[in-house]
Order: structure tokens, then sequence, then C-alpha cells
């Protein structure tokens, strides 16, 4: 997995409450460097649509299709290794500062973070599970379907409430200097499928980005399959557009000529 080192900045003490009402009245703003919040919903977007192809993949084996074992292993790796091991740990810290600026609060940050471990050891059974299936045939199968289906639930949840109660309260209350030091604490992690060229992601995660390129969305972007893996273009692009990326995240080097050029 690559790694960048994150931008950073010296910023001066936070914004008084009238100034950032004033700002707020003058309407939409350039990002500020450290948008923690929204680099974090970039992922929770992410995140979503590999729940989507997890859920795919449930439908199908509901309409009595064989187990896609691979798709499955592919989506629970990347939750057990990316999401569980820097999205969370990312968002825990921004939590502890949250608390500090409204300990209302820390009943729903400690939900939250227990959540963060408990989703997070559910993650690792599952794939330790599906690493035995690829091993012993279809000794409880289903047992790993279900477990596979009640994960998505509760991550679909566990988002839900953290983007609800927490995520927009997280804009009201801290302020520049806040986000810089959460900023600070972590180097980027390029995530191995959306932020990665598309080849790259398909090496390293090809079930699910089979799955994802069959989408309608990523093809009329991308044009044919052999096209899609030609370009350096990523799939959070094709999918999701320029506000994919999270800030300081640099686009692709020929993304958008890849984009433009005709078919």
């Amino acid at each position: 997995m690559q790694h960048h080192d994150s931008t950073t900045t010296h910023p001066g003490k936070g914004a008084t409450p009238a100034a950032k009402a004033g700002r707020a009245a003058e309407g939409p703003t350039k990002p500020p460097a450290h948008d923690i919040v929204s680099a974090l919903l970039v992922e929770h977007r992410h995140a979503g649509r590999l729940l989507d192809v997890l859920e795919d993949r449930l439908a199908a084996v509901a309409r009595g299709e064989p187990v896609d074992r691979e798709a499955f292993h592919a989506g629970m790796t990347y939750m057990t290794q990316h999401l569980d091991g820097y999205h969370h740990l990312r968002e825990d810290a921004m939590f502890a500062r949250l608390v500090e600026r409204d300990p209302h609060l820390a009943k729903v940050i400690e939900k939250v973070k227990g959540e963060h471990r408990s989703i997070g050891a559910t993650g690792k059974r599952l794939l330790g599970a599906l690493e035995r299936l690829s091993r012993d045939g279809h000794r409880d199968e289903g047992g790993v379907v279900s477990g596979v289906r009640d994960y998505v639930g509760a991550m679909r949840r566990h988002m839900a409430v953290e983007e609800d109660r927490i995520f927009a309260r997280a804009r009201q209350v801290l302020d520049q200097h806040d986000l810089a030091e959460i900023d600070r604490a972590f180097m980027h992690v390029i995530d191995p499928i959306f932020e990665a060229s598309v080849r790259d992601a398909y090496a390293a995660y090809s079930p699910l980005v089979r799955l994802l390129a069959e989408q309608p969305a990523v093809r009329q972007a991308l044009g044919a399959l052999e096209s899609l893996f030609e370009s350096a273009v990523t799939l959070g692009e094709a999918l999701f557009g320029e506000t994919s990326r999270a800030p300081g995240v640099q686009k692709p080097a020929r993304a958008e000529a890849a984009l433009k050029a005709p078919r």
C-alpha cells in the first residue's frame, strides 16, 4: 500500500464564533486545507460503494447462485485492512478532540468508538472464516454468508449515526487548529481501490474492481473494460467525479486526458 505525507500548514488561533458566522453568510468558499470531515465522508462513500457490491453478491446467493467467495474475501480484506486500520483510527482522533469541544457528545461518541472495536473484531472473524472456506470447501458456507449480511447492515447503521450525529457537529465546533492537529497526526494512506490507478486497484482487488467496472457509471465514463485498465483514472473519479478525492490527494497524471479522449 502506498503512503504519502499529508500536507500540513501552521494555522494560528481558531476563529471566533462571530467570524465563523460572517464567513458562513458569505456563501461557499474554498475548502480549508485540513478538511478532515470531508475526507472522512469521502471514505464513507467509498465504503458504501463496496457495501453495495457485497449486498449484490448476497442477493445473488439468495437467487440460488454460488457464493462468490473471492468477492466476499476481497471486500472483507478492504474493510479490515483499510477501514479498520486507517479510517476508524482517524475518526477516533477527531472524536477525542470533539468531546473536548462538546462534552454532550461523549455518550454517542463512546458508543461509536465501541462499534469500531466490535465491527473490527467481527470483520476479522469473517475474513478468517472466508479463508477457511477457501481451504475446506462448503463447510459453514451459510453461516459465513449470514455473517456478511449482518456485517453490511451494522456498517450502514454505524456510518449513518456518524454522519447524522457527529460529523455535522464537528463542522460546527472544530476550528482549523483542531483539524490541523488531527491531520498532522496521520500520514495519508492511498485508498487501494478508489485512489490508486485502476490497474493497481485491479491487481490488488480484482473481484471488487471487476464488479465495480460492470456498473454503467464506470463504463460510461471510461468506455470499454480494456481501455479502463490502460488509463491511470481511478475508480473514485469514475464513480464520483472530482469531489471523490480527499483534500491534498493528487489526481493521476493522465486521468483528465483519459476521460476526455475519444473512444
